[in-house]
């Protein structure tokens, strides 16, 4: 999916990460942070820049320091401009001329052409010189059009392969079909990951319509979204290695961001990966997985420089009843520390019972294992248990208002402090 478009893309999601998305650091500040130079920071930046409009792109100075973040409002903007980050490849001329050269000569021959066809084909009409494209490249575009573009099809006959146009597989839907379908892409390629692909078809859908069909295609904003989060999606190439090697049962290498002066070998590791966790309320991919010690290891994917899939096979069945007994009780993505036992957390739950049962009723379907108990008429106990109570403060300060905590006094605290800062920070006392 991704390795047609895509040329370097760790280069490129570093430095979103750093310039433009979580860090914000500067080109120097990301110099003195980083085994990087600022040359090259410079130049990524700049082509960064070229594909994200300027709209989204927020300046900022820090003294003589110029700072760029991202900024949207998901009302306005309902595409995830960070897709464009993914066509960076680059092509000459000749590749271009190349790909619709070929395409054209199978087109006008109506019938299936073998290698040695195509490109004698090509030669005796003056489109290619084997003095400047040899036979190599030809079969080598010739298998990209069928195996990763899909325009081509293939049969093999007496070992020689015969190459043609693609059967149209949208022939069967009319032109109303076609916009429903489009429609129905609008909508859920910003909400199935990984997302990129949504995209991609769009497009497709777009470019068939107006090309094949001759059909006008509108963009579509129909949709607002909430807590659909743009940024997870420079981390998709690195989801879609993980994927692959959970479903092949392969081990994993690990590459890790190395702090400046630091031993490049402490930055990798080998794991077999096991499960991939999604916080829809923060946008942020988890990687659960075991060394192998059977310890084990929840990784960020923000984090995650790249992923190396190994020959090295595991079985997944190992890790079940571990993974089970270490993360049954996880919020979002902390396993259970060895040794300890997971918290009791008890919340009360003040509301109108006329007006605002409905509170009870989300409170419970986000907090699928918790028990409730209805203490009198607006009054309700919410009892669940949680490796880390931390983990729970952003979704309970959700409820302000609402919910006060009776168990777990640390977590009780931890609430109390972060209200004082917010009242402070806002000059309220």
């Amino acid at each position: 999916m991704f390795n047609d478009f895509i040329k370097n893309y760790n280069i490129i999601r570093d430095i979103l990460r750093d310039c433009f998305l979580y860090g914000c650091f500067s080109r120097d500040g990301l110099e003195n942070k980083r085994n990087v130079s600022s040359r090259k920071v410079s130049y990524e930046m700049r082509r960064i820049q070229q594909y994200v409009e300027e709209k989204y792109i927020k300046f900022e100075k820090d003294g003589r320091y110029k700072l760029l973040s991202l900024s949207y409002d998901f009302m306005r903007h309902t595409d995830n401009f960070l897709i464009n980050t993914y066509m960076t490849k680059s092509f000459t001329r000749t590749d271009i001329l190349t790909y619709f050269h070929i395409l054209m000569y199978i087109q006008a021959k109506s019938i299936s052409c073998s290698l040695s066809t195509i490109e004698n084909g090509l030669n005796d009409e003056g489109l290619i010189s084997f003095d400047k494209i040899s036979s190599k490249t030809i079969e080598r575009k010739l298998a990209e059009m069928r195996e990763s573009i899909g325009i081509l099809s293939c049969k093999v006959v007496k070992r020689t392969k015969y190459y043609s146009i693609s059967p149209d597989i949208l022939q069967t839907l009319n032109n109303d079909e076609l916009v429903e379908l489009h429609t129905a892409v609008s909508l859920y390629k910003n909400i199935m990951f990984p997302v990129t692909a949504g995209y991609y078809l769009d497009q497709t859908l777009k470019d068939y319509m107006r090309y094949e069909r001759k059909i006008n295609s509108k963009d579509i904003n129909f949709f607002n979204y909430r807590h659909v989060h743009f940024h997870p999606v420079i981390e998709e190439q690195v989801l879609w290695e993980i994927l692959k090697a959970i479903h092949q049962r392969s081990k994993v290498k690990l590459y890790y961001h190395s702090p400046k002066n630091q031993d490049n070998r402490n930055s990798s590791k080998v794991l077999s990966p096991y499960k991939i966790r999604y916080d829809v309320r923060h946008g942020r991919f988890y990687l659960i997985s075991f060394n192998n010690y059977g310890k084990c290891i929840v990784s960020r994917l923000d984090r995650i420089e790249n992923v190396e899939i190994l020959e090295e096979a595991f079985q997944r069945s190992d890790f079940d009843e571990e993974y089970t007994k270490l993360m049954c009780c996880s919020w979002s993505s902390v396993s259970l520390d060895e040794g300890k036992e997971p918290e009791n957390v008890k919340l009360e739950v003040i509301i109108d019972e006329q007006n605002e049962r409905y509170i009870v009723e989300k409170i419970m379907s986000e907090a699928p294992n918790g028990t409730l108990e209805k203490i009198e008429n607006g009054r309700y106990h919410v009892s669940l248990q949680v490796n880390d109570s931390g983990e729970i403060i952003p979704w309970i300060r959700g409820y302000a208002g609402y919910v006060r905590v009776l168990e777990s006094a640390e977590l009780a605290e931890r609430l109390l402090n972060d209200w004082k800062e917010m009242l402070l920070a806002y000059g309220i006392v």
